[in-house]
């Protein structure tokens, strides 16, 4: 289970009314490993390009890449839907690089953004889009995309790098005859059938070869397994008036305690300036491919095809939230199962009661959008009677509060009232990290009527002082605009305080920990 603060809450109105257009992309978490991976139909899909598969390997389902075993090889795996990435993003993932053949085990991996629409055959590539699949033989399972953008953990010294063990960002930007490249140095080199390979590095700074050793060592006949490496990438979007942002890179960083955030002042190995949004003067960025500015996101990698050279490299868990507001839409299941939408660092579960049941299939959307805490305070707290409080910010989110908003649809996709209950029974939860003093008698959840305004009353519950997953939990009969809010004076006016405080009493006993992540309705 993922470490984090959870806050279950039971908001008490729904009000069909959605202010904010929604950004059809799913946020990614594969946390604590894979196993959460669902089929083609599913909510958590991969698609698998080339030698890329799961595996089992150390009591966990991993990704696994390349498997050392079929030289050569070459993979790329992405998922399944476009992520909005115009307005920043952090992602977050643990690899492996083991089980090395000996004695120039080969050839590395590489995190890819891309919206390819068309790949250089001669240096072997192929696909478009979420098939698009990357040259082998030292092109990392992206060499002869374009319209992409590589952070390489290379492994492997081939002719055009300056050692073998290094992390760089690659790309040729956004016109479409342009391809990336693995190649950092000056000079032109061979890619497959390609006798005309040019470096792609993003910049002179966006390469570091002074850097922990990536995979495993070889003496003679004898090879060990590299360690268990985390990763953090994130990108910040231009500021007002400025031309670049910052593309950052974490490789094992001490992170915030319980979270997979990176300290403050925590050294990065990469730190450049870059915009993803391509134009006349800005070469190196990428062209939407859609007007929302979404990508295809996930892994590459290949192994040379000379004996002696095979490589497993594994990603055991990895999360992806993008800094753009997001939803997720799923039908409702049968009462007592736990419906979960994830959306990367953070995640929110709605659970109807058992005897609950959806004989018409309608489905629940989930939006979540990104707060300015400051801002949201301005304009959706101060004068109300919750001035004394402010949002949470969640990690991984670039600074971030979240608020949600539930709304439903039948068959046809259109918008009808989420299904109640007559009596406070339906629960929703959500997770997240989070560094803000959160603590029983300073946490509290908001509940807006209707969606969009500043009607807020509290629907606090209960804290339940896990040390590993602090619960705050309540449940109620429909649906509204949810903020998890913390304030050093407590919880504010609570909705229907009157006969609020009776159900407090009579939830209390009423809760108790459960599968899934939200808590067990009795």
């Amino acid at each position: 289970m993922r470490f984090g603060i959870r806050l279950c809450v039971f908001p008490l109105v729904f009000v069909l009314l959605l202010l904010v257009a929604p950004a059809s992309a799913q946020q990614i978490t594969f946390y604590p490993d894979f196993s959460n991976v669902s089929s083609p139909s599913g909510d958590n899909h991969l698609q698998f390009n080339g030698n890329g598969a799961l595996a089992n390997w150390q009591s966990k389902v991993v990704l696994r890449l390349t498997d050392s075993m079929n030289m050569p090889e070459q993979s790329s795996t992405f998922f399944d839907i476009q992520q909005p990435l115009t307005q920043g993003f952090t992602t977050w993932f643990q690899f492996q690089i083991h089980n090395n053949d000996c004695c120039m085990p080969g050839d590395g991996f590489a995190f890819v953004i891309q919206n390819s629409n068309n790949t250089n055959v001669p240096m072997g590539a192929s696909g478009i889009g979420m098939t698009a699949l990357g040259a082998g033989d030292g092109g990392l399972g992206y060499a002869g995309l374009n319209n992409s953008l590589a952070i390489e953990f290379d492994v492997l010294d081939d002719p055009w790098d300056p050692n073998s063990n290094h992390i760089a960002i690659q790309t040729c930007g956004g016109v479409p005859s342009l391809f990336n490249t693995p190649v950092h140095l000056p000079g032109v080199y061979t890619i497959g059938q390609d006798n005309d390979v040019t470096s792609c590095l993003l910049s002179q700074g966006a390469i570091n070869t002074a850097i922990p050793t990536l995979g495993g060592t070889c003496n003679g006949s004898s090879c060990t397994d590299g360690i268990v490496h985390q990763v953090v990438i994130q990108y910040t979007p231009p500021a007002p008036n400025q031309l670049q942002g910052v593309l950052q890179v974490w490789l094992d960083p001490t992170f915030i305690p319980g979270t997979h955030t990176p300290i403050l002042g925590a050294p990065t190995v990469l730190s450049v300036p870059y915009n993803i949004v391509y134009s006349s003067t800005n070469p190196n960025g990428l062209a939407l491919a859609n007007v929302g500015g979404r990508f295809w996101v996930g892994f590459t990698a290949s192994q040379p095809p000379a004996p002696g050279s095979g490589t497993t490299q594994d990603i055991f868990a990895w999360e992806f939230t993008t800094h753009s507001p997001g939803q997720v839409t799923q039908v409702i299941p049968a009462g007592g199962i736990e419906a979960d939408y994830a959306f990367g660092g953070h995640q929110a579960g709605v659970t109807y009661p058992s005897g609950f049941t959806n004989p018409t299939g309608i489905t629940m959307t989930v939006l979540e959008t990104p707060w300015n805490q400051q801002t949201f305070y301005t304009q959706r707290l101060l004068g109300t009677q919750f001035a004394d409080e402010n949002c949470i910010i969640y990690l991984e989110t670039g600074g971030n509060c979240i608020v949600y908003s539930v709304t439903c649809q039948d068959a046809n996709g259109n918008n009808v009232t989420c299904p109640t209950e007559p009596d406070p029974t339906i629960a929703i939860c959500t997770q997240f990290y989070t560094s803000e003093p959160i603590a029983q008698n300073t946490a509290d959840f908001l509940s807006a009527d209707p969606i969009g305004s500043n009607n807020w009353c509290s629907i606090f519950v209960s804290f339940m002082n896990d040390p590993i997953d602090p619960v705050v939990s309540g449940k109620g009969t429909g649906f509204s605009d949810l903020v998890a809010t913390f304030s050093q004076d407590g919880q504010g006016p609570a909705c229907n305080s009157g006969s609020l405080k009776k159900l407090t009493q009579k939830m209390k006993s009423a809760l108790a920990p459960g599968p899934g992540f939200c808590p067990a309705l009795q």
